[in-house]
């Protein structure tokens, strides 16, 4: 029990700090995001977007082994094995090193000939586009050596240190942001240049942080045959799923190009960068859970990895609804108030966006369970065939002449279907595990309080023209998302944890005034 309470009150304190993080880099990002747009022009900033595409279809790399060095690491800092945990960080050093070399092959050969033959590019900036995609490569490689920091941590959990660089990293992109408006020259170029800049001092510092401070993140070549195999085996399965994300979120992008204007791209950079900053509420919450849902199962303590699952998927969603209902209600106004041009299907690029993610926030934390168990063959298998679907439909429904954000429609509907199949997978590999009671106790409520939420002041918004009235509503909107996910979504247990966890924010902001004085 002592336990319990003190990883629910470092789980308390790790969310604050990374809520804080969140809010800041998400203010500080948005309006960075404008004053880009504003100094690249809508096409110069969709070709970015673009050709940060091509370089993003080898991210599956990077994203495998970081979700696999963070399960691997976690995993032995639960076991409480610190010999093994410096064998495991080694070896996922090593390998990432070796990782980072096959993606700058496979950047420098099947990259290029894809920019070159596949892209289109507008004629004039062909150039820029080669530079810009030499700097997205350079970043890359960049934060693949360095994922093995970072991993340690968010293992270590460590997220006082992991807010701080977030939030200089945003400062810094504002910073950047305004050169872009001061300094005469091919902005677009200088913008690859200060990005790429900024990846190297975020992922040092990180790299400096870990050396200082834990044991087992020093840099030496090492080999375990065993530790290999087991990280290879799994890195190797999440590959695909990682692979299916990566060719839906970045290759619509490139099949788009296909089918529309410059334009378009730019409006789905803008829904990503809009998705990105408000999926950062769920993102940062299960950031602070995901370690304690692998270490509990590797101490084999299956009761709480249960309840740490079925509360996460609820708060996820519960966060997430309650703060993008509003936007999604106002985007029209939020997104002219933020830009000063506002590329054409913008609007519903990011509310069907937002859609997807809100569905996705809801399972995310069954894949982490999944993970934690490290038998994830068939799940991936499955998940990635879902996934790839999307890509494949989205196509064929452009050769019908589907409108552009046919593409997001289809990425909402697949991520409601993933909720089962992640469902499916974790009754078959998680201890204690039910379906039944999870979509009774977990996926029902969160849908019926939502949709109650909408069907009681979404017609009312839509009906009235007055700009009080629809600010009237808004409010209304919040407040009643706030109060039928808490009566509605919640049952009394986990009412009771809410409970908890506020009275356990006031006791650590109390310690903290106490300490100041």
């Amino acid at each position: 029990m002592a336990g319990d309470q003190g990883n629910s009150k470092r789980i308390v304190t790790n969310t604050i700090v990374l809520y804080i993080r969140m809010f800041i880099v998400m203010l500080i990002s948005l309006y960075s995001s404008r004053l880009v747009l504003k100094a690249l022009g809508v096409d110069d900033f969709g070709l970015f977007n673009l050709v940060g595409s091509v370089v993003a279809l080898m991210t599956f790399l990077k994203s495998t082994l970081a979700s696999s060095t963070q399960r691997f690491l976690s995993f032995e800092l639960g076991r409480d094995d610190s010999q093994r945990l410096s064998k495991v960080f080694s070896v996922s050093l090593t390998t990432h090193v070796v990782m980072a070399a096959i993606i700058l092959l496979l950047a420098e050969t099947i990259g290029l000939w894809f920019l070159h033959t596949k892209v289109n590019i507008p004629e004039g900036r062909k150039l820029a586009a080669d530079i810009i995609y030499q700097l997205s490569v350079f970043s890359l490689l960049v934060s693949v050596i360095a994922l093995p920091y970072i991993a340690d941590v968010i293992s270590h959990e460590k997220m006082t240190f992991y807010a701080v660089v977030g939030v200089a990293e945003a400062v810094l992109k504002l910073f950047f942001a305004y050169l872009l408006l001061v300094i005469d020259t091919d902005k677009l170029i200088l913008y690859g240049i200060l990005t790429a800049l900024l990846q190297l001092l975020v992922n040092l510092s990180f790299g400096i942080y870990c050396r200082i401070k834990f044991k087992e993140a020093r840099f030496r070549l090492a080999y375990d045959k065993t530790i290999f195999r087991e990280i290879f085996s799994f890195s190797g399965w999440a590959l695909l799923g990682q692979a299916a994300v990566v060719a839906v979120s970045y290759g619509t992008g490139i099949v788009v190009n296909w089918f529309y204007p410059l334009a378009v791209n730019a409006a789905m950079g803008i829904a990503h960068q809009v998705n990105g900053a408000i999926t950062g509420l769920t993102s940062n919450f299960q950031t602070a859970f995901q370690p304690q849902i692998t270490k509990s199962y590797a101490a084999k303590d299956y009761e709480y990895m249960d309840n740490l699952i079925a509360y996460t998927s609820k708060i996820s969603f519960f966060l997430l609804f309650i703060v993008t209902y509003p936007i999604m209600m106002n985007i029209d106004y939020i997104l002219n108030l933020w830009l000063t041009t506002v590329p054409e299907y913008t609007n519903w690029f990011c509310i069907l966006f937002i859609i997807a993610s809100i569905f996705n926030a809801l399972s995310a934390p069954l894949w982490i369970a999944v993970f934690a168990t490290g038998k994830i063959k068939q799940y991936q298998i499955t998940v990635s065939t879902v996934f790839f679907s999307d890509l494949i439909i989205v196509y064929f429904l452009f050769k019908l002449g589907f409108p552009p954000v046919t593409c997001m429609v289809v990425k909402a509907i697949i991520n409601f279907i993933v909720i089962f199949v992640r469902i499916l997978f974790a009754k078959k590999e998680v201890e204690c595990f039910s379906a039944a009671l999870f979509i009774k106790n977990a996926v029902l409520p969160c849908l019926i309080s939502a949709l109650l939420a909408v069907a009681l002041t979404l017609p009312f918004y839509i009906l009235t023209s007055s700009v009080a009235l629809r600010l009237a509503i808004t409010l209304a909107a919040g407040a009643l998302s706030i109060l039928s996910a808490y009566w509605i979504g919640l049952n009394q247990a986990e009412r009771q944890q809410v409970k908890k966890m506020f009275l356990s924010y006031l006791h650590i902001h109390n310690e903290r005034k106490e300490s100041i004085a």
